[in-house]
């Protein structure tokens, strides 16, 4: 029974990723079509460059292609800087391009620094770039962070 449990939560795991791998091919697609279009975007700003307007509009389309590139890495290497990296770009986009109260801009500008503090303070251990929240990796060989790595890592913290 375990060994049944054991290869049904194997064809799970290797069924997500399958799927992972597919909707990054999605996004990819979507990626290169919101680029193709991204031209027309320019002519419209290049056109009416005199107008507030039409540069955040442009802007925005920048924004969100960058976001979907961030959202793309995200699902071909999942990681806890990648995650980051998507919430930070999302929490600039919305600063930048909504008309936002005081309050809310103090917020948005509290939730940026509170992402980078997570970045800075809260990562993996050396030699974990490849650990998997849902994989049992985390107690191989693999996942011991070799010596060097240890003395390159203190060395980086001594004044």
């Amino acid at each position: 029974m375990k060994k049944l449990m054991h290869k049904t939560r194997h064809a799970l795991f290797e069924s997500c990723d399958f799927l992972e791998l597919l909707m990054a091919l999605v996004v990819l697609a979507a990626l290169l079509i919101a680029c193709g279009s991204l031209g027309s975007s320019f002519l419209n700003f290049w056109n009416n460059r005199h107008a507030s307007e039409a540069f955040l509009t442009f802007v925005g389309h920048v924004f969100n292609i960058l976001i979907g590139i961030e959202f793309l890495k995200m699902l071909c290497q999942p990681s806890g800087d990648t995650v980051l990296e998507v919430l930070m770009f999302l929490v600039a986009r919305h600063m930048i391009l909504d008309h936002t109260t005081v309050i809310e801009n103090l917020l948005t500008i509290i939730s940026i620094g509170l992402l980078f503090s997570i970045k800075k303070y809260i990562s993996l251990p050396a030699g974990k770039e490849n650990y998997r929240i849902f994989s049992s990796n985390s107690d191989s060989k693999d996942s011991e962070p070799a010596k060097d790595d240890i003395q390159e890592e203190n060395s980086r913290h001594l004044p």
